[in-house]
């Protein structure tokens, strides 16, 4: 298991490993500040040292140590400016990519019993392909999973119509015509 680098994950995600880590390599609940301690790395190291002092990292739980750093290098976030980079964001990607964005998007929006609903609704209106919109605005009761799956449909019928007309010329000439 790597070091934890703030610039590469996050420190929720660092422990999601980390825990995994621990269940693939059996590691007991008593070793496992000590690893934790030992994989961090110097960089975080010190700076947990820093934000427990004068008390030692070996002598806190391995919940006090996951919070503590938690808590300084992922604060919780404001919901409304999570929500703001939400509605913000429009398909730059494939529309696979797009919604796995938004899904990471929304982690912290707070949308509870909504999420589906919304995340439907930021997928439809950020598509740059209108006429897939069009598409999908026609839908009765269109849910998430239905949005998704007609976009990447008419994304890959798309590029492959795209793919087959380019190839298709030397194709025809090859075989002495259409």
């Amino acid at each position: 298991m790597d070091t934890f680098d703030s610039s590469i994950e996050d420190w929720s995600i660092y422990v999601e490993r980390f825990d995994q880590y621990c269940l693939a390599n059996g590691i007991e609940d008593e070793r496992k500040v000590a690893v934790l301690l030992s994989l961090m790395g110097a960089k975080t190291y010190n700076l947990l040292r820093s934000l427990i002092a004068p008390a030692k990292p070996a002598d806190k739980t391995i919940e006090e140590i996951t919070r503590t750093l938690k808590n300084h290098l992922n604060p919780a976030p404001l919901v409304i400016a999570e929500r703001f980079r939400f509605y913000k964001r429009n398909q730059a990607k494939t529309e696979s990519e797009y919604i796995a964005d938004l899904r990471r998007l929304a982690e912290h929006c707070q949308f509870g019993e909504g999420l589906s609903d919304a995340l439907r609704d930021r997928f439809v209106c950020g598509l740059h392909n209108e006429s897939t919109q069009k598409r999908l605005l026609t839908e009765e009761r269109l849910t998430l999973r239905r949005a998704v799956d007609i976009a990447v449909s008419v994304e890959t019928a798309a590029r492959d119509a795209t793919e087959l007309q380019g190839k298709q010329p030397a194709a025809c000439w090859t075989h002495g015509g259409c």
